[in-house]
């Protein structure tokens, strides 16, 4: 029993003393490993210390990195054996790796202590801690990279078993033992040399990039230590750049912006008295130099930089720029395109900003139009190519060139930008329908284009017509200046020397694609009355076997703005037998049809012979009928002839004046205007003599006498004319509704407002006429309010 025992005891002891050996050997080993290791990183801190390249061969790199595989490997099988063992010892500090990581970090804390002697020397001078610390950071990150190499081994084989790699763990002690000491300092040299670039306007220093990157760096928790051929340097390479960027911003990103607030606040202030092109010259200066300081020297906050500056910049100051003395109305009155596309390129870098620009744009537009709108009537009238201009055509003529002028701007200074063609359509939108008189005058601009578009080219017409339309399209009461527009074309078409189809056609088409109206429906119909008219001339020959030219005109009823028709009148023999046959001959073709003559209407031409000269009157019906009545006699009472043609006394009072005007007639009392004697005597004037033979006749404005009968009932068809179109109105909004609310069955109080609203474009219905409207639809039980809620309205089917 004793022998055995001691037995067992020697096995023991050998294997102790075994263990004792081998442990004894890897201190050898270890020893030995440290000293090359010590050597090579002399090496390597002589080449990093002279800034020369680091001389060490790579044959002493790899018998480093050979000792420590064999080292761990010998290492890992015996420990192999001994977890195979019941009695084993897992003290992990004896291990042999572990020892060997501790000699890694050992080489870096004592490099760490070098650098942070060298920074503590120069404490103070911000540019020798800017050299050092763009040196040392440098040379630590080479310095860390030839000792990964050295230690390769543990970093691929043993390491990932254990924890942090030998990179985190050079980047860990870095932070630890050196940033966190000196990150304040480093931040301060920074922002010291910002301030002083921004002071003088000239990046001074690149450096600081480096400095900039090491407090990005060390927010890196997992990287890689590489050396990046294309630069020819050492960097860590970051594996989740999100945990840096957040490091990045909480330790240098938010005093940036801090100290930029600061800085420029102040610079801002001083330069208040600055003229707005002298303020979008510096600021446009701040934003290069900013840019360019970001670029080269902390590129991740450049967004930041730039928002920061737009809103101190142009945000704040965009409506002082704007509406300043020398701001957007300044350059629009004094022509400075040049000013004004700086200004809209500098706001322009905050794009909600625009605003203030359009907004200024708008008010300028607004106060040239009124000075147009307070100054057009008290003008004199001006001539154009030998006649008067009427001031509807110096109107829109002085309004199209300030619109030509904003459109212009707008296109090659401001880019077209959205909101400000909101303001050119809002300006000219207001300060036409602050005329009352533009839908009258829009209507007489476009009767002028169209009579004197004859021998004009095709591509002037059409420019003509567009400028046309876009007035007509900032038109509010577009339904008013249809009316005076249906008068004029009645005009033009029933008139043979100015009537052109093709022209009417065309702009009546351009109109249709603005608004889409019963109204549009009635000028068609117009034209196509008179297509047919002339048809049925062609295809029946109607001037056959006739002694002068005879043109009938078949106009359809409740289409053209007539409210009078003179159908009652005594017909001259010379006529009254061919309107017969043309009557006859047109009931054969239409069977059914009701025709009216409508004396009033027509227009002609008399052949006046006296003293073997020949003159050519341009009459129209009425003065036709009664002038033809001197073929039987050369002089009349005013009696005689109404008697005889059965004219109304004033129509025929105005269709003798131009006569007695041009002394074709004479009267026996000149001293009155009118005819108030029925029993005067009118008189041919045998003595008649004139250069031109071509005259026209037709009754002006200016030759009627002064009647207050005649102002009465111009009011009395104005207030007519107004029932008529309120009426209309009333019957379009009412429609608009009853489709809504049929459509949606039940509506909000202001949705059914604004969608009524949207869907009129013949004219702009306010709320309170919408409003009424409504009720007047509830009273006759189209709607009905709901019971709970009064702003909810409900169809009745």
């Amino acid at each position: 029993m004793f022998a055995l025992f001691f037995q067992i005891y020697k096995q023991k002891m050998k294997k102790i003393e075994g263990t004792f050996e081998k442990q004894k050997q890897y201190q050898q080993k270890l020893e030995n490993i440290k000293e090359l290791c010590q050597e090579a990183s002399k090496k390597i801190r002589q080449g990093l210390l002279e800034g020369s390249s680091i001389k060490i061969a790579n044959q002493d790199i790899m018998n480093i990195y050979d000792n420590i595989y064999n080292l761990t490997s010998e290492a890992g099988k015996a420990q192999a054996q001994k977890n195979m063992t019941k009695n084993q010892n897992n003290n992990k500090g004896d291990k042999v790796e572990e020892q060997l990581i501790q000699f890694f970090k050992d080489f870096l804390n004592e490099f760490i202590v070098d650098i942070n002697e060298k920074v503590n020397e120069f404490l103070g001078e911000k540019e020798s801690v800017l050299q050092i610390v763009s040196k040392t950071y440098h040379d630590y990150k080479a310095y860390s990279y030839w000792l990964y190499k050295m230690f390769y081994y543990l970093d691929k084989f043993v390491i990932p078993f254990i924890g942090a790699t030998l990179c985190s763990t050079s980047l860990k002690l870095l932070k630890e033992r050196y940033f966190d000491k000196c990150n304040k300092l480093i931040l301060n040299t920074i922002l010291q040399f910002i301030y002083e670039t921004r002071k003088s306007g000239i990046l001074l220093n690149k450096q600081i990039k480096q400095l900039v990157q090491l407090i990005f760096v060390m927010g890196y928790k997992e990287v890689e230590l590489k050396f990046l051929k294309d630069i020819g340097e050492y960097d860590y390479i970051c594996k989740k750049p999100e945990d840096a960027q957040r490091f990045y911003n909480e330790q240098f990103q938010q005093y940036l912006l801090k100290e930029t607030q600061k800085f420029y606040k102040d610079e801002i202030d001083d330069r208040q008295k600055f003229t707005t092109p002298e303020f979008i010259n510096w600021g446009n200066s701040i934003f290069i130099l900013e840019m360019d300081m970001c670029i080269e020297c902390y590129p991740k906050s450049r967004q930041a930089i730039e928002n920061k500056l737009k809103m101190m910049l142009v945000k704040d100051q965009a409506a002082r720029l704007s509406n300043s003395t020398t701001g957007v109305g300044y350059m629009l009155q004094y022509d400075r395109t040049d000013e004004l596309r700086q200004l809209f390129q500098f706001i322009l870098k905050t794009k909600e900003c625009i605003i203030h620009i359009a907004k200024a744009y708008q008010s300028y537009f607004e106060q040239q139009g009124l000075i147009i709108n307070n100054s057009i009537e008290q003008e004199q009238q001006q001539q154009k190519d030998g006649r008067q201009l009427h001031e509807a055509e110096l109107y829109f003529t002085r309004i199209g060139n300030i619109m030509n002028k904003a459109q212009n701007i707008l296109k090659n200074q401001l880019q077209d930008e959205p909101e400000i063609q909101k303001s050119y359509s809002g300006a000219f939108m207001f300060v036409i329908n602050k005329n009352e008189k533009s839908p009258l005058w829009l209507a007489i601009y476009a009767d002028i284009v169209i009579r004197n578009q004859k021998g004009v080219n095709e591509m002037e017409t059409e420019k003509k017509f567009s400028k046309i339309v876009s007035l007509f399209q900032l038109l509010y009461q577009r339904d008013v200046f249809f009316k005076h527009y249906q008068k004029f074309l009645s005009n033009r078409l029933l008139n043979k020397q100015i009537q052109n189809l093709q022209l009417e056609k065309q702009l009546l088409q351009k109109f249709k694609g603005e608004t889409g109206t019963n109204v549009l429906t009635q000028l068609s119909s117009m034209i196509n009355d008179i297509e047919q008219s002339n048809r049925l001339v062609i295809d029946q020959s109607i001037n056959k076997d006739i002694k002068f030219e005879f043109n009938v005109y078949l106009l359809s009823q409740g289409c053209w703005p007539f409210n009078v028709i003179q159908d009652n009148i005594n017909k001259p023999l010379l006529i009254s037998n061919i309107l017969k046959n043309y009557e006859d001959l047109y009931l054969q073709r239409h069977n059914g049809r009701i025709l009216t003559w409508c004396f009033n209407l027509g227009q002609g031409e008399l052949v006046y012979k006296i003293q073997m000269e020949k003159y050519y009157l341009n009459v129209n019906t009425m003065q036709m009928i009664a002038f033809l009545q001197f073929n039987q006699s050369d002089s009349f009472s005013i009696k005689n002839i109404l008697e005889l043609t059965n004219i109304d006394k004033i129509d025929l009072e105005n269709s003798l004046i131009p006569f007695v005007c041009l002394k074709i007639i004479t009267r026996e009392k000149q001293d009155i205007d009118d005819f108030s004697d029925e029993n005067e005597i009118l008189k041919l004037n045998q003595n008649f003599n004139n250069r031109a033979k071509k005259l026209k006749m037709l009754p002006n404005q200016k030759m009627q006498p002064q009647r207050a009968s005649k102002v009465k009932e111009q009011n009395q068809e104005e207030i007519q004319q107004t029932e008529q179109i309120n009426k209309q109105r009333e019957f379009v909004v009412d429609s608009q509704l009853v489709r809504l609310m049929k459509s949606k069955k039940t509506v909000k109080h202001h949705e059914l407002l604004e969608n009524c609203q949207c869907m009129i474009s013949i004219f702009k219905p306010d709320i309170l006429f919408i409003k009424k409207r409504i009720e007047n639809l509830i009273e006759r039980e189209y709607i009905r309010r709901d019971e709970k809620d009064w702003n909810i309205y409900h169809y009745l089917n």
